[in-house]
């Protein structure tokens, strides 16, 4: 089974290949044939590019993930400060 991240990542990936196909796709013709390498050549260089995004998107999330009971626990101290501090 696939982890969580990996779907979100394939997801991501998979639409900025779509807007990729979107943007080459409205260019006409003979400017798409005569420059065709050119073109393949910044798509892959974009794909590459949102691919390193996402994987520091995926660090981050990953980071938050580690992060958040620790902040969970020291709300839950202040919480129990703040009562215990409360008049009775």
């Amino acid at each position: 089974m696939k982890r969580k991240g990996s779907i979100w990542k394939g997801v991501l990936i998979g639409a900025a290949v779509g807007a990729a196909f979107s943007l080459f796709g409205k260019i006409g013709e003979k400017q798409a044939r005569s420059s065709l390498p050119v073109r393949l050549k910044q798509w892959r260089r974009s794909v590459e590019e949102m691919a390193e995004d996402v994987e520091f998107m995926v660090e981050k999330i990953k980071d938050i993930v580690e992060k958040t009971p620790e902040v969970i626990e020291i709300v839950r101290e202040v919480y129990s400060r703040k009562k215990e501090d409360r008049p009775k």
